[in-house]
């Protein structure tokens, strides 16, 4: 007869925990698309705010070039 394994017994087996490869828990959802869609909403509101902001306090106009001196 021959002796038992010594390494297949199982109070000598070291178990090691099973790092990023564990799929018996359930992975939660990415929420990165949230981050997402309040960005979107932020950028709306502050256009929108702009844009009232702008049409309630005109510019006046500005000539680029100034006009020709009539000289006759």
């Amino acid at each position: 007869m021959s002796a038992p394994d010594k390494a297949g017994s199982p109070e000598l087996r070291i178990e090691r925990p099973i790092r990023g490869n564990d799929t018996s828990a359930p992975a939660k959802p990415s929420r990165l698309w949230l981050w997402f869609v309040a960005a979107f909403i932020i950028q709306a509101a502050a256009w929108t705010a702009w844009f009232v902001i702008a049409s309630k306090n005109k510019v006046q106009e500005v000539p680029l070039v100034t006009a020709p001196d009539k000289q006759s």
